[in-house]
This record gives C-alpha cells, sequence and structure tokens, in this order.
C-alpha cells in the first residue's frame, strides 16, 4: 500500500482525481491529510500506522517556498537543513524520480530570505517526514513543488493556483517506479531470504535478530535488499559476524 502525505485538503482533492484517472487495480493507495506544522506531520503520521496499518511506501509531496522568481519544477528532496536545530539530514534514494536538489527545513513561516541560509528552498515538514520514517523503517520519497518566493506574502496561499501547482505532476510515473521497487523489496522475500542465511550460517536466534537489524539499518543506505544480501553471501561465516556486527 502506498500512503500520499500532504498537508491540505485541496491537494488530497487534486492527488484523488489524478490516481483515480489512472485506473489502478493492483495495489491500494490511501491519502493522509497532515495539516501544517512539524508537530502535525508527526503526529497524525504515526496515528495512522498505529490504527491502520504501516504503509509499504510513502509519498511527501506538496510545495516549498523559494529565494528567487525563476520558475522551478518538481524536484526530490535528497538533502535536508533543520533550521531550527541546525542537524542535518540525507535521505535515502529508494528511487531516483525527479532532479535531486537540498531544502531547508523551518519550524515556522519564512518571510525573509536569509533565514534559510545558503539553501534555494524551504519547506515545514521535509525533516520530520524523514525522522517518522527513518523510525518506523518505511521506504519513502519527498516531492517538492516550488510554489512561491520567500517574502511577508509567504503567509498568503493562491488555493487556485496551488491546485493547478499539483496537478501538473506525473502521478503514473511514479507509482510505477514504486511498484518496481516494492516488487525487488518485497517483506515475503526479505523473510525468506533471512531465514536462508540463518540455515547456510547455522545462526542462533540471537545472531538472526542482530543480523536482522543490520539489514534494516543498511537498507536506508542501499537502493534495495538484493545488493546487500547478494554482498554478504559471498562471506566466510566469521567474516559475516564480524560485519553485522559493527
Amino acid at each position: 500500500m502506498i500512503l500520499f502525505t500532504i498537508a491540505l485538503p485541496i491537494e488530497a482533492k487534486i492527488i484523488k482525481q489524478e490516481i483515480k484517472n489512472l485506473s489502478l487495480k493492483w495495489f491500494k493507495t490511501d491519502i493522509l491529510i497532515t495539516w501544517v506544522w512539524i508537530l502535525n506531520s508527526v503526529y497524525t503520521i504515526k496515528n495512522y500506522i498505529q490504527e491502520y496499518w504501516k504503509p509499504d511506501f510513502i509519498v511527501n509531496i506538496w510545495v516549498c517556498g523559494q529565494k528567487n522568481e525563476n520558475k522551478s519544477n518538481f524536484f526530490q528532496v535528497y538533502r535536508i537543513k533543520n533550521i531550527s536545530n541546525s542537524k542535518e539530514s540525507l535521505c535515502p534514494i529508494y528511487i531516483k524520480n525527479l532532479p535531486l536538489i537540498s531544502i531547508a527545513c523551518s519550524d515556522k513561516i519564512i518571510t525573509q530570505s536569509d533565514e534559510i541560509w545558503d539553501e534555494n528552498f524551504v519547506d515545514m515538514e521535509s525533516f520530520w517526514i524523514d525522522f517518522i520514517c527513518d523510525k518506523e523503517k518505511i521506504p519513502y520519497i519527498i516531492i517538492k513543488k516550488p510554489f512561491d518566493v520567500i517574502s511577508r506574502d509567504s503567509l498568503k496561499v493562491d488555493k487556485i493556483e496551488l491546485e493547478r501547482c499539483l496537478s501538473w505532476f506525473d502521478y503514473h510515473s511514479l507509482i510505477h517506479q514504486i511498484q518496481d521497487f516494492l516488487s525487488v523489496n518485497k517483506k515475503e522475500s526479505f523473510e525468506t531470504v533471512i531465514q536462508d542465511f540463518k540455515k547456510n550460517y547455522r545462526l542462533t536466534f540471537s545472531e538472526t535478530e542482530i543480523f536482522k537489524k543490520y539489514i534494516n539499518k543498511q537498507v536506508a543506505f542501499w537502493e534495495n535488499q538484493k545488493q546487500i544480501f547478494d554482498f554478504l553471501w559471498k562471506l566466510w561465516k566469521k567474516q559475516f559476524i564480524e560485519i553485522i556486527k559493527k
């Protein structure tokens, strides 16, 4: 199941219509409105997981502010600089759908361009989407569309223009890329391969649990699990144990 997380109902309307137009029948999609502000994003996603189910993939798509008036198209976030605590996060690239761009993330609405340091774009939720997806071990992609130039007018939102903005995205290409990613990284195949390793290396229960934690950690930095497993299969048991315990 693919979960789209967006901030406002107006975006939900657009995405629902776009997905409906695709006539998809081979997997499920859902849409979660997180509302604006960081705590809303964290709370609503965590609450969704606890009350319903953990999605197979999360797509966060919304607009962002930019420093200049040059027209910019949709981009994929690969690095996030959190203005409030000066922390930086590198997003795992599970799929590459768009140009990779760095972005600033702010706890407040930015009205002056010098507040986002050397970044050209800013939003209010990307750092926290990355945070909760990392904690919950859910693959994800963050997609942004520059919408307005940072100024005092950033406090205002043109809803009609916002609606037009998100309707220009190629949802068909994105969903098929996600479907390809999930077909390679199915949970069932993950459990099967774990058992194969357990049998081959005669792993104890504790060693198996350490192995699972190692894989979950590495997935965040690799394109898919197959690359990890192919590498580990070439090792002797002593080398294998030394690596997973690091």
